[in-house]
């Protein structure tokens, strides 16, 4: 975990400055520390940044120690699905933009929003995606459309907010285990 070294220094200097205060050492066991670590990234809406957006997802999210490798990889494909969805849908093909994607990670989660200001992303919304007809699917052999279906069996929570004229914003929740 990031800053597990700190966090650990910081426990023992409050073990020892306990034990000079006289405080039962029991007591001082007792006492728990809630951290996360949050780190951002803005990566340019253009394909070509696929990969290393899905590369360095995987990586930070590696940082929460009890991730399986099928975890890691599910994370990255998510990952790869919403840019993917950001750079062809909310920014159109082409139209510049960037895309905001703020990690935080806790002991047995990561926490993962992608921002975009793509005006076409204003008009999605996440509730109105009807099921997938599987059988319709294979049939027509269609391409594409399931990338919302695919992160939503893959991560935990998704949420999908729009602040009009402001930006849209999709947040996913993975845990471990």
């Amino acid at each position: 975990m990031l800053l597990e070294n700190e966090q650990n220094e910081l426990m023992a200097f409050m073990a020892k400055e306990g034990d000079a205060l006289g405080l039962d050492p029991e007591n001082i066991r007792t006492i728990t520390m809630e951290t996360e670590a949050s780190l951002k990234f803005t990566f340019p809406s253009h394909t070509s940044h696929l990969e290393l957006i899905r590369l360095v997802s995987t990586r930070v999210a590696a940082y929460v120690t009890s991730f399986t490798e099928e975890n890691l990889d599910d994370i990255g494909l998510a990952m790869d699905e919403a840019c993917t969805n950001v750079m062809s849908h909310s920014y159109e093909n082409g139209q510049n933009g960037g895309i905001l994607v703020n990690f935080t990670l806790a002991r047995d989660r990561i926490t993962i929003d992608i921002i975009d200001e793509g005006e076409k992303g204003q008009s999605f919304n996440i509730e109105e995606l009807s099921p997938v007809d599987k059988e319709e699917y294979l049939r027509n052999l269609s391409r594409g459309g399931l990338g919302v279906h695919l992160i939503k069996k893959i991560m935990d929570e998704v949420k999908y907010t729009v602040s009009p004229g402001v930006h849209n914003c999709l947040h996913m929740v993975k845990h471990a285990g």
